[in-house]
């Protein structure tokens, strides 16, 4: 899996993953799948409706160049389509019992990834807006830390947002327990 080639530290556990919703991805995949598609809509609307015949023998004479056409288009939907995978597959946040990771993919030759301490997190925000993302329980969730430059993690269209929000919340305590465990047992 991609999580296997994030470097924990000594110790570190993850505790859940989280990518973006399924409905997402289906929504995507339709709109590349129906613009592929278009072309044979085009060709389909041209047999129904009467042409003038030097029309037929245009298409008959230029008919190498269409099909060059409608492979090009099909490649170029295939392009696309391997293009909404690999955002949807690498796209994930990584919530271990230290810190949270957040990979951000934006084609296929760009990544972000960005990660920050629990104990630094300061506010961790949900925002489920619509019908569809309510009846299907996806939102946006936005973690900000406590430090100087203000940086925000924000990831749109993780599925039960809310989980994601309490198993977050509940990895942080633990881990100001912990930090403060071990420097109440520092100072005695």
């Amino acid at each position: 899996m991609l999580y296997d080639k994030i470097e924990l530290e000594n110790e570190e556990t993850i505790i859940t993953t989280a990518r973006k919703h399924w409905f997402i991805i289906y929504m995507e995949l339709a709109l590349v799948i129906l613009f592929a598609l278009l072309p044979l809509f085009f060709i389909m609307f041209l047999l129904a409706t009467p042409l003038p015949e030097n029309w037929r023998e245009l298409f008959l004479t230029n008919s190498s160049f269409i099909i060059f056409s409608l492979a090009l288009w099909l490649l170029l939907s295939s392009l696309a389509a391997m293009t909404v995978w690999t955002n949807y597959f690498l796209d994930l946040w990584v919530v271990t019992d230290r810190r949270i990771i957040v990979i951000e993919q934006d084609g296929f030759f760009n990544r972000k990834v960005g990660n920050f301490r629990l104990e630094r997190l300061q506010d961790i925000q949900i925002t489920i807006s619509g019908i569809i993302p309510t009846l299907l329980d996806f939102g946006t969730i936005t973690a900000q830390t406590a430090s100087a430059n203000s940086n925000n993690f924000e990831s749109q269209f993780l599925p039960h947002p809310r989980e994601l929000q309490a198993i977050i919340q509940t990895a942080m305590d633990s881990r100001l327990k912990t930090i403060y465990s071990e420097t109440a047992g520092l100072t005695e």
